[in-house]
């Protein structure tokens, strides 16, 4: 049994450890907000890009100190922590980050966290992206957002809508991924959030390039990258010389291209970004694909893959298998091209991109031609048809979405200012009734409805003539640019070419007995089947090609930075397309060629007239030689 002294020492020992139980109790009390202030302050500047680390290790850095300032049992905040873990630094397989935002969001329904349940449902939008296809994204992006506005938090609606038009962009819905953006962009400058402005301006930029609009994307590319080496943000830098470098390619200055992607790639190894280094390994191989570097294109493809595989990226496999196929054919392996480009095929149709679906059928058919299999060959060429023609009517809704988006916007906008002006109006009846006598305040009201009408007037002429200029350049048949139009472009190519050192063609395309196709079918079919054949040089020529209707069944194409021999192999290839043109819907029996003359401009001795001229001579050539072929002359053989 213990002894009085020993009892007496537990006694002390008791009432020791309850005194001290009681100080750290006031201490952790007294420090418990301190701790809480200092972690919402640190969480909304790590949120609003105020600490922007540019590393991931510099990310995890951050969290781990957001962490140590989380309060003792604070669940509220402990979710705060885990939704921006999840989304900035969580660094494993889409499958685990998706039951990481799962046990998220259960966790902020039990709490009623409505932000954090918003916020895991983006991180898990993001990892599904990942997971199977961008497209599967859309549901959690869109409950993320229905859920802010029903609770009106308009900040994370903005979060939301740049997280789902980076999916519609991906998808190639861009005009619909550029209304989100812009609706994002009104509460950013509204609210002076400008980092998220800023970032969003991004979204902004690569919406107009994949919408065809380069001039507007370099814009905001340029400043974004000015803006990125003036702060020394280097993950702003890599991602504005990322998409200049897609941006130089897709406008054909491959040479360019390549040069931003390398800076792109020494960012992405800076900055130890892994997912970004991957794609701009795969950037870097469409590029070589299209300069003909097939061998270098596959070196770049087996270092984006490792890339994609580490991070359990999927998403991009339709391309690498896209890029590996052109690669492939172009070695001349075209059996294992054919088999690539199925498998890619699946997974395009599953995504819905139809313009690379495109890109994949109109390369798959110049395999089969190379085997000599020609129903695979039609087969794809018809199916390219019909994608092109849906191409063509998403532009057109592409175009009627950002007109509808501005008519609302302008609505909206003039309601504002209606509303605005009617309080203001009001205001200034009431100090009038006051101050002033019933004339002035006469006067303002016939002020404000002549600066309406005024601004109605002005925009309605605008209007006008922005319509006026698209029909003074479009041929009103075929939709192409017309001959004033297409002269203009080519004296424009033709200029450049010259100062710039680089080769430039023309070809003239002359549709084979046109009249009789008048004669035997009525001018309807005639004007039905030039409609067909200028789609069909539209898509089988490249995205930097020009091409325009001089007049009748005559039309003219203007190939930049191209030799004659690949001009020849273009002219070629057009003369295909028109002859294999189904035209059987039309008028039975019906079937058309096509006579292609090509000139090259020798910079130093032709003006546009004098080219065009060569070129028209080569088509007459080819006429007198017995039509549908294609036929070159040079100034010396032009008498």
């Amino acid at each position: 049994m213990p002894t009085s002294t020993h009892r007496g020492k537990l006694a002390l020992r008791f009432v020791l450890l309850l005194l001290l139980s009681l100080f750290l109790g006031r201490v952790f009390a007294s420090s418990s907000p301190d701790r809480a202030v200092a972690f919402d302050q640190y969480a909304g500047k790590l949120e609003r890009g105020e600490i922007a680390p540019d590393t991931q290790a510099g990310v995890l850095e951050a969290l781990a100190h957001m962490k140590s300032l989380l309060p003792p049992g604070d669940a509220r905040r402990e979710l705060r922590y885990r939704y921006m873990y999840c989304i900035m630094g969580l660094d494993a397989s889409p499958e685990q980050a998706i039951a990481y935002a799962e046990k998220g969001i259960a966790d902020a329904r039990r709490l009623g966290y409505v932000d954090a349940e918003i916020n895991f449902d983006f991180c898990r939008g993001s990892n599904q992206e990942a997971l199977t296809t961008p497209r599967d994204a859309l549901v959690d992006y869109n409950a993320g957002i229905n859920l802010a506005r029903s609770h009106e938090n308009q900040r994370l609606v903005a979060d939301g809508l740049t997280w789902r038009g980076s999916v519609q962009s991906l998808l190639g819905e861009h005009a619909l991924a550029l209304v989100d953006f812009l609706e994002a962009q009104k509460f950013y400058e509204t609210s002076g959030a400008p980092i998220e402005s800023e970032d969003n301006l991004f979204n902004i930029a690569v919406a107009y390039r994949r919408l065809g609009e380069q001039a507007q994307a370099r814009d905001y590319l340029d400043k974004l990258l000015a803006l990125g080496e003036q702060r020394h943000d280097r993950a702003q830098q890599l991602a504005a010389h990322m998409e200049l470098g897609f941006l130089e390619s897709e406008a054909g200055n491959q040479s360019a291209a390549e040069s931003q992607l390398g800076k792109a790639l020494a960012l992405a190894h800076a900055v130890d970004s892994r997912s970004r280094g991957a794609s701009i390994h795969l950037g870097l191989a469409q590029v070589d694909n299209l300069q003909g570097h097939y061998r270098e294109a596959l070196d770049e493809l087996a270092k984006a893959q490792p890339g994609f595989a580490r991070m359990g990226d999927r998403s991009n496999r339709d391309m690498v298998l896209l890029q590996t196929a052109e690669a492939h054919a172009g070695l001349g392996q075209y059996a294992v091209a054919i088999g690539e480009y199925g498998q890619a095929e699946k997974l395009l149709q599953e995504s819905g991109n139809l313009r690379y679906l495109a890109e994949l059928l109109d390369a798959r058919a110049r395999s089969y031609q190379a085997l000599g299999q020609l129903g695979p060959e039609v087969a794809d060429l018809r199916r390219l048809v019909k994608v092109g023609e849906a191409l063509d009517r998403k532009a057109h809704s592409d175009n009627a979405t950002l007109m509808n988006y501005q008519f609302q916007t302008a609505q909206r906008d003039q309601e504002n200012r209606r509303l605005a002006a009617d309080r203001a109006l009001k205001e200034q009846q009431l100090e009038s009734l006051e101050r002033v006598r019933h004339w002035q305040r006469l006067a303002l009201v016939l002020g404000g409805v002549l600066i309406v009408l005024l601004l109605w007037l002005a925009l309605r002429q605008f209007r006008r003539s922005r319509k006026l200029h698209r029909m003074a350049m479009t041929d009103p048949l075929t939709g192409i640019a017309n001959r004033r139009h297409i002269e203009q472009l080519a004296r424009n190519a033709l200029g450049h070419a010259g100062a710039n050192g680089e080769p430039l063609c023309v070809l003239v395309l002359d549709v084979d007995h046109f009249k009789a196709v008048n004669d035997a079918f009525g001018h309807a079919v005639g004007d039905q089947v030039l409609v067909r054949v200028a789609q069909a040089c539209k898509h089988a020529l490249r995205r930097f090609d020009m091409l325009g209707r001089l007049g009748g069944e005559e039309f003219l194409v203007v190939l930049p930075d191209t030799s004659m021999d690949v001009a020849m192999q273009i002219a070629e290839r057009l003369r295909r397309k028109v002859e294999s043109l189904p035209l059987g819907s039309l008028a039975p029996g019906l079937q058309i060629t096509a006579s292609v003359g090509v000139a090259e401009a020798e910079h130093e001795a032709d003006d546009l007239p004098e080219l065009v001229r060569r070129a028209d001579t080569a088509m007459y050539r080819a006429k007198d030689a017995g039509r549908n072929r294609v036929e070159v002359v040079a100034r010396a053989q032009v008498v």
